[in-house]
């Protein structure tokens, strides 16, 4: 059986991956249960996601996990959106700032110095996000007998 997931339902779980949550995706009853992910929020209090946690244990055939990207495809898609900076010495900014310690947080700053750029951002994370889950569909999906 193919997993088929509405698209509101992809840019949902791209979102809570987007803000360090894994997603478990039922797939008998469609529902979305989720999770802080503990390597990239440490520390979270179980109680308020033990309801969640609970209906994961116990039906754990149910559910498809989705989870986030490492740093390095963070990273990528970082990259990926520098690539597309039409002003050069701009893009030469963002390339510069990205080889330093903390790439992520440099990267977080010279955006407020860019509005527009900063807006963009949101949109180029969002897509790429979405495509990530998607992309994770497709592993899901795929039959090496069909090839």
């Amino acid at each position: 059986m193919k997993l088929q997931i509405r698209p509101e339902m992809v840019k949902e779980i791209a979102g809570q991956l987007d803000m360090g949550f894994k997603c478990f995706y039922n797939i008998k009853t469609c529902e979305l249960e989720v999770i802080p992910d503990e390597v990239r929020l440490p520390g979270y209090d179980d109680e308020p996601w033990q309801e969640s946690n609970d209906k994961v244990d116990q039906n754990p055939d149910d559910y498809v996990c989705f989870a986030g990207m490492d740093s390095s495809e963070s990273f990528r898609l970082m990259e990926n959106f520098i690539n597309e900076i039409p002003v050069s010495s701009i893009q030469m900014r963002f390339e510069e700032v990205i080889q330093l310690k903390k790439p992520f947080q440099q990267f977080k700053y010279l955006l407020l110095d860019y509005p527009e750029l900063r807006q963009q951002w949101f949109e180029f994370k969002e897509q790429g996000m979405i495509i990530f889950v998607q992309d994770q569909i497709d592993v899901l999906n795929f039959d090496p007998d069909s090839e």
